[in-house]
């Protein structure tokens, strides 16, 4: 399976087959206090390369601001796995640290997003 696109949501739902995402494309989140794990959804477009795919898990990468790196191994639904052409899957992710940018990469696609904690 090839990683075609991602993006970070709000939310994302599937209804009759098709893919419903909420406000997608988030370059910034907000938190009220560095304590709090931002949980976007970060959506991954993907595209079978051939007949009996059998990826079941696709390794996302985060690089935070700090230089860490923290790796996760989101699962691919069978209904992804067992298609034959274009396909999706949506995973609410956690994203703990310090304040500033992060890239998450899943296949080979780099996704910015900046954290920030809201000040009064």
């Amino acid at each position: 399976m090839i990683v075609t696109g991602a993006l970070l949501a709000v939310d994302a739902a599937v209804a009759n087959g098709a893919l419903h995402v909420w406000s997608g494309v988030i370059d910034t989140l907000q938190r009220p206090d560095p304590s709090v794990t931002v949980t976007p959804v970060l959506v991954v477009l993907t595209q079978a390369e051939g007949d009996g795919d059998t990826t079941e898990v696709v390794e996302l990468e985060i690089h935070g601001p700090d230089g860490s790196l923290q790796k996760v191994e989101l699962p691919v639904p069978e209904a992804t796995r067992s298609g034959t052409s274009a396909g999706f899957f949506f995973h609410r992710i956690g994203i703990a640290g310090p304040d500033g940018r992060y890239v998450l990469v899943v296949g080979s696609v780099s996704l910015p997003v900046e954290i920030r904690t809201n000040t009064p």
